[in-house]
């Protein structure tokens, strides 16, 4: 087999490898476009593309509502929202239930995170008296 040959052979499937690996690599690179609002009496996301983790926490009273509007219109987009003692109030993807609320068990300050895969969608929690 001559020089040339071989380095076609065993070359070029290398190169696409290593480029499919490359362009996974940058697929999954951590990256937001959104726009987002972090008042005290709201988290607000409007997300256009985003990867990664973001977080906001609200101060809140025990029997406080939390209006929630949460729609995954692509990708993988979770949000959770855990108590002052760090159980869990709240897991979920957005896509079964969009608008509801969330009354708070206990007085303190709740934490809401939000996890993204190649996500577009919207997210919004109102505290009471919180506007969008």
């Amino acid at each position: 087999m001559t020089r040339s040959k071989a380095l076609i052979l065993f070359g070029l499937p290398l190169l696409l490898v290593a480029g499919y690996a490359l362009f996974l690599l940058c697929l999954n690179q951590p990256g937001f476009s959104v726009s987002r609002v972090k008042n005290p009496d709201a988290y607000l996301l409007n997300i256009r593309r985003m990867n990664g983790t973001d977080q906001h926490s609200l101060a809140l009273r025990q029997g406080d509502c939390l209006q929630i509007r949460f729609e995954t219109e692509k990708g993988s987009l979770t949000m959770e929202i855990t108590g002052p003692d760090g159980s869990e109030v709240y897991s979920g993807n957005g896509r079964e239930t969009t608008d509801f609320t969330v009354t708070v068990p206990e007085s303190g300050l709740y934490t809401i995170t939000v996890s993204a895969r190649q996500a577009q969608g919207s997210i919004s929690v109102l505290a009471p008296g919180g506007k969008e």
